[in-house]
């Protein structure tokens, strides 16, 4: 079933629901809406921002060798 197809179907669904459940769904449709980067403070930005830095300058530990490390643990 296509994008389009599943949008309808789903419209279709919501013409049944009662009141509560709508008030669920309007809650999920603006809280996912929200960029979770904003509610950040400034000293995690910042964290992120060095993070992504160094990733670009190949300045990391591959997930492989993190895990390869860890692996009599796991």
């Amino acid at each position: 079933m296509n994008l389009a197809a599943r949008k309808y179907n789903f419209i279709q669904e919501l013409t049944d629901i009662d009141e509560s459940l709508l008030e669920k769904l309007e809650i999920i449709l603006k809280t996912s809406k929200k960029d979770w980067f904003t509610d950040l403070n400034l000293e995690e930005k910042q964290q992120i921002e060095i993070g992504l830095k160094q990733a670009e300058n190949d300045e990391f530990i591959s997930h492989e060798t993190v895990m390869n490390k860890f692996a009599k643990w796991h």
